[in-house]
């Protein structure tokens, strides 16, 4: 009773204070498209955010030519870092007061949309970064917010909150507030492409794991769970060529919308154990989130079935078009597809890092997290919840290494590959 009371808090939150979709601008030469929407919206002195790499090698030279024919003045802010710091934040805030700036235009991956977030968000409140930091702490619209995201998976152009760090400590801190999501979002293939391929395969099982953990979700919303079906069935079938040619605009183009939709569906209906497990683990060893998530995802959708096989079943005829059978069978069926998608993309069998010592640390706090936070449709006992990390263990003894495909010639475009901030939400706690 306590765990639906929960539940139904956080579906409450959903309804009382909802997030809108920003307006969607997709296909190669989109950068610009946004641009010239944002100057037609009244944008003329954009802070252009971004990290040092795309200035350095030339990649924003397009858009910022694109900006001078226009008549903006821009001002770039390419000091942003992995899991960017309240200093880098007031960095950029300084820099937006100074210049004038009345819009904020990003360019990255999840650190740079977070960072501009906040920028954004204490720009037009007048507020120090401490200020924003929490629930609905974000008083009045943030300036005018423009996202053209440079990785497909973290969904961080679609969703409410930001992470940021404690410059002395680096504890992770989260700005939650619908007021977050940006203004538009423009989905260009010609900013993907160089993406490596397990970078992609990473980011793109991260994204499956938004979906289908939002539709395996107990609060159940019906744009969340369509948009979540969406991206599932784009994934499936486009995230395997684009890992096989990073040049595929099409393709690159479905991953990132898949990423949009299923970001969307996360923010709303929720996560489960798959980032909860997730996220303790990325903290004790650094392992790359959307990784995590590829080898954690079919271990827990074996663990939910038994309350959701009706949800995967769906899933799986979705998919196949083929209607007989149970729903255990089409649910064991659809994982056993996302296993199958997982070995297509070289995702190992398990992580060697894990070690036993941190098991129970890793089990108590994971379930903690879903506890809190995630309405998911089975709850896990810690001994359950080890179980599955031995063999997560065990899956990388018996493993052969994994030779790792990597398609790109200039691997800096991905340096900024930040979570997006709802799903680590708990980790502040």
């Amino acid at each position: 009773m306590l765990k639906r009371l929960t539940n139904f808090s956080l579906k409450m939150f959903a309804q009382l204070f909802p997030s809108e979709k920003p307006l969607l601008f997709t296909g190669a030469g989109s950068t610009n498209q946004i641009a010239s929407f944002a100057r037609a919206s009244g944008s003329i002195r954009p802070l252009l955010v971004t990290i040092p790499s795309f200035v350095r090698r030339g990649a924003l030279d397009d858009l910022l030519e694109h900006f001078s024919e226009l008549g903006c003045k821009v001002t770039v802010f390419d000091g942003v870092i992995p899991n960017p710091t309240y200093d880098v934040i007031e960095q950029g805030i300084e820099l937006c007061n100074e210049n004038d700036c009345d819009s904020v235009f990003v360019v990255g991956g999840g650190s740079a949309i977070d960072a501009a977030k906040v920028i954004a968000a204490c720009c037009s409140n007048n507020a120090s970064v401490e200020q924003v930091v929490g629930l609905l702490k974000v008083r009045q619209p943030t300036l005018p917010f423009y996202v053209v995201p440079t990785t497909s998976g973290t969904g961080s152009e679609v969703t409410n909150a930001a992470v940021i760090s404690e410059t002395k400590t680096h504890q992770k801190k989260f700005v939650v507030d619908p007021k977050l999501v940006p203004s538009a979002a423009a989905l260009d293939a010609n900013m993907l492409k160089t993406l490596p391929a397990h970078i992609t395969a990473e980011t793109g099982m991260d994204a499956l794991t938004h979906a289908v953990e939002a539709y395996t979700s107990v609060n159940r919303f019906a744009d969340a769970e369509r948009d979540a079906k969406l991206a599932i069935k784009l994934l499936l079938e486009y995230l395997p060529v684009v890992y096989e040619d990073g040049d595929d605009l099409e393709a690159r183009e479905m991953v990132a919308l898949a990423s949009f939709l299923a970001g969307y569906a996360f923010n709303k209906s929720g996560l489960g154990y798959v980032h909860a497990i997730s996220h303790q683990i990325s903290a004790h060893y650094n392992t790359p989130h959307g990784l995590a998530n590829a080898v954690i995802l079919p271990r827990v959708m074996r663990f939910n079935k038994p309350a959701c096989s009706n949800r995967l079943a769906q899933l799986e005829r979705m998919e196949s078009g083929k209607v007989n059978g149970t729903d255990e069978q089409a649910a064991d069926r659809f994982i056993q597809r996302v296993e199958a998608l997982g070995q297509q993309l070289d995702i190992p069998a398990g992580l060697g890092e894990l070690k036993t010592e941190h098991y129970d640390a890793i089990a108590k706090n994971a379930r903690k997290e879903a506890w809190s936070f995630y309405a998911v449709p089975r709850l896990m006992k810690q001994a359950q919840c080890k179980e599955i990390l031995a063999s997560i263990t065990a899956g990388a003894t018996a493993a052969s290494p994994v030779t790792k495909k990597d398609h790109s010639t200039d691997n800096s475009s991905v340096s900024d590959t930040q979570d997006s901030p709802m799903k680590q939400f708990s980790v502040a706690s």
